[in-house]
């Protein structure tokens, strides 16, 4: 089999792989996000400046997943740029 063709194939399915796991990895986090926003809205109990730390934290949570993501596809590209 030729490495020239086959390395490249190789990274397109790691990327593949990567992006799909990803995704259900957020779908599943804001899918917790929305449980645990629905139970603060219901506990009374909560204060108001619990409630803003907590999205503040989630806030945060999100850029850096999203910045995480951008520095994986930034690496996959410059394994593909590697072998054209």
């Amino acid at each position: 089999m030729d490495q020239k063709n086959f390395i490249p194939q190789m990274i397109k399915f790691n990327q593949t792989l990567f992006n799909t796991a990803f995704e259900t990895a957020v779908q599943f986090q804001d899918q917790v996000e929305k449980i645990g926003n629905t139970m603060m809205d219901k506990a009374d109990w909560l204060p108001g400046e619990s409630r803003k730390i907590c999205d503040s934290c989630i806030d945060a949570y999100k850029t850096s997943r999203n910045n995480f993501k951008s520095y994986v596809d930034e690496g996959y590209q410059k394994g593909e740029n590697l072998f054209k």
